[in-house]
């Protein structure tokens, strides 16, 4: 059973206070007797500034106007007597849209009550709005009276009908249908006593009548008095003749009075506890009104959010729904609907987050996430990013049917190979499956590889002192005999030298920045279980492709299985090289110092494609190393090398090696090929021509 039967409308309202049977007041409410003064209070207080922050971000809020049709949906208004209402609500020039919106926070957290008075055109159509102070309202609506009684101070009495009011109130939980509880009233206490500690302060300051001493001359005559004082202020009153010696003689006693210093009375920490008190109450961090002590980037956005959220966005929901009731009402239009934005600050870092793992995750198109992170769409951006094969499909493609239907070609598997004959369908699935291994294992190479290029980087950062923690290096000593004073390289000095000694000193300059051969035992470490898992998923390969059973498989026991420590000390000798070249170049081109530091760390920040090639090849050695393994625990006697052809094929043209004509060439197991190579992809070869990005295989014979 509903308490009340009021429905919007104006008749309905004013007709509930003619009515009897109703919770409706019996008797009209004058405002509390402090209110007047507890508005003036704003004004001098500075503990309650916090109010003025709140009005003063509530002043300002863009919102929308909606229609919305019986389905939901909604459909912006952008031309409506209501818009021109909430942008220009009184004729004054002073009273704008957020001066009176301002006005209106401020009564509802004070007094908590705020009322505005309807001005109405010939269609009964809102259009002014005026600001009333709660104190001028000396009668609210009560039963049998549904009006409010306006008095100024001018002495100007008007009755105002319930229906031409907007009215916004706080709920009173002593009783709600009396006058509105602002919720500063809570703390009126402690703004008070705030307020006696300034002024008592202010007259400490100013002349609180009590000297700090007095002298004592007993038997003295007040001529005899008023003369010592006389000469006693003629030498010490004054700035410059302050802190003089003083002499005194005959029976003097001087008596110190009581303090009364602010610090002593501890008026410093009781401000500080009365503002903290204050903004707690109100909820707002102190990040908000400018207090920054103890905070940091991380403090104030989270106390941005938290303002926006738990102090705003309440009063903000409040403000609409009365603005939709009582408004929004008046202009008989039912499907109208008014929504402030939201001001909740915008996280860039949650959609940062969620445009990346959005894409990776096939969720999302390139265009959505390009959206997230504000930037515009591109031409075919419309595709899904799946890890079943790594392709771009769009949104009418089958990943299934696509996966199936291409044929895995190496590190651009979405482009056929020129010249490529179809092969029979058990090699292809074979090949296919290898490529899924390759895929799947070769994540997890270019996560461990791009972590530790990444760590790396950071050291080099600090060794060059290049960051905040800049450590404390001697790698540039070398180099600083050959600087001029504005840390430019004297190049006489340098160009006097041997191309060997220069070349000596680059390379020890590269090689002082890091502990290579710390960071070669480091980067093993994290290799070492992902060679055993590639090397076991390349001998469950050929144990199912060839459906061995009853043979005990090959183990990965050691690093030497798939030459790992030589792969490791070439990853990081290609790292210190790459180094001593820039370092060797910049000189040359007439780098400085901070040049030369600066071109150094932007190198270690194009490992990308570098940390994939790596991945990519290292999977494939151990992938293929655990095949022949285990074809060559399994008896196999022979091995004949297949050739396919790729988009840089190795034909024996322009230098190259040559692996077309190896096609069909069979030699026995244990017996290296013709290139060399025990098998394609041999990690025992140190030659990159032979087996980086090598797509031959192998099959056997013999069993």
């Amino acid at each position: 059973m509903r308490l009340f039967d009021i429905i919007r409308g104006r008749q309905k309202v004013s007709a509930q206070y003619r009515r009897d049977g109703s919770f409706v007041s019996r008797w009209a409410r004058p405002p509390s007797r402090n209110t007047a003064e507890w508005l003036e209070m704003f004004s001098k207080s500075p503990r309650l500034a916090v109010v003025e922050r709140i009005a003063s971000d509530l002043a300002n809020l863009n919102g929308h106007l909606y229609r919305v049709a019986p389905d939901g949906s909604k459909t912006e208004v952008t031309k409506h007597p209501f818009l021109d209402l909430m942008a220009q609500p009184n004729p004054l020039y002073e009273m704008t849209s957020s001066a009176m919106w301002r006005l209106n926070e401020i009564y509802l957290m004070l007094v908590g009550e705020s009322f505005m008075l309807v001005e109405r055109d010939e269609y009964e159509r809102p259009v002014e709005l005026w600001n009333v102070p709660p104190h001028w309202v000396k009668m609210t609506p009560y039963l049998g009276n549904p009006g409010y009684l306006i008095t100024s101070p001018s002495g100007l009495t008007m009755t105002v009908s319930v229906d031409d009011m907007f009215v916004m109130k706080q709920l009173n939980p002593l009783d709600p249908f009396m006058r509105g509880l602002g919720v500063a009233e809570s703390v009126a206490d402690e703004v008070e006593i705030d307020e006696y500690a300034a002024k008592f302060q202010k007259r400490f300051f100013y002349n609180d009548a009590t000297p700090p001493f007095v002298f004592a001359i007993p038997g003295a005559t007040k001529e005899q008095l008023d003369v010592f004082t006389a000469d006693w202020e003629k030498k010490h009153r004054g700035v410059d003749k302050s802190h003089r010696m003083a002499a005194l003689g005959g029976d003097v006693r001087v008596e110190k009075l009581g303090d009364a210093h602010g610090k002593d009375m501890g008026f410093l920490e009781s401000r500080l506890a009365m503002r903290d008190a204050v903004l707690e109450h109100f909820g707002v961090p102190r990040e908000i009104m400018g207090i920054t002590e103890n905070s940091n980037r991380a403090t104030a956005d989270a106390a941005q959010y938290i303002y926006a959220k738990n102090v705003l966005m309440p009063r903000i929901s409040n403000r609409q729904q009365a603005l939709n009731m009582q408004l929004l009402s008046m202009f008989g239009d039912d499907s109208l609907v008014w929504e402030f934005d939201p001001v909740i600050p915008y996280d860039k870092e949650f959609d940062k987050a969620v445009a990346l793992e959005g894409w990776d995750a096939g969720l999302l198109t390139k265009n959505e996430s390009r959206e997230l992170l504000g930037r515009p769409g591109i031409e075919g951006g419309d595709v899904y990013k799946t890890s079943i094969t790594d392709l771009f499909l769009r949104e009418s493609d089958d990943p299934a049917k696509v996966s199936q239907a291409i044929l895995q070609d190496g590190l651009d598997t979405t482009a056929p190979v020129p010249g490529e004959k179809s092969l029979p369908a058990s090699v292809t699935a074979m090949l296919q499956r290898e490529e899924q291994a390759v895929r799947k294992h070769s994540k997890s190479f270019e996560a461990a590889i791009s972590r530790h290029f990444a760590e790396q980087r950071s050291a080099v950062q600090k060794a060059l002192g290049l960051s905040q923690k800049a450590e404390d290096t001697t790698a540039f000593d070398e180099l600083s005999q050959y600087l001029l004073p504005d840390g430019t390289l004297d190049m006489d000095l340098w160009n006097a030298l041997e191309e060997a000694e220069q070349i000596r000193i680059a390379n020890s300059v590269a090689a002082g920045l890091l502990d290579w051969s710390a960071e070669s035992k480091k980067l093993q470490a994290m290799f070492m279980p992902l060679w055993k898992e590639a090397y076991e998923a390349g001998v469950k390969l050929a144990e199912e492709y060839h459906g061995i059973t009853n043979i005990t498989r090959p183990e990965f026991v050691s690093v030497v299985k798939v030459n790992g420590a030589k792969h490791i000390v070439g990853i990081e000798q290609t790292t210190r090289d790459s180094i001593a070249d820039i370092i060797a170049d910049g000189i040359a081109n007439g780098a400085s110092q901070a040049e030369l530091k600066k071109a150094v760390y932007e190198e270690m920040d194009t490992s990308h494609k570098r940390a994939k090639l790596i991945a990519r090849q290292e999977t494939m050695m151990s992938l293929a190393t655990g095949q022949f393994d285990m074809m060559k625990a399994a008896g196999a006697k022979t091995k004949t090398w297949h050739h396919r052809p790729q988009k840089d094929p190795r034909d024996g043209t322009h230098g190259k090696v040559d692996h077309v004509s190896m096609e069909g060439e069979t030699v026995p197991i244990n017996e290296t090929f013709s290139n060399g190579l025990l098998f394609p992809r041999d990690p025992s070869d140190d030659r990159p021509e032979e087996v980086i990005n090598c797509r031959c295989y192998l099959t056997y014979g013999g069993f």
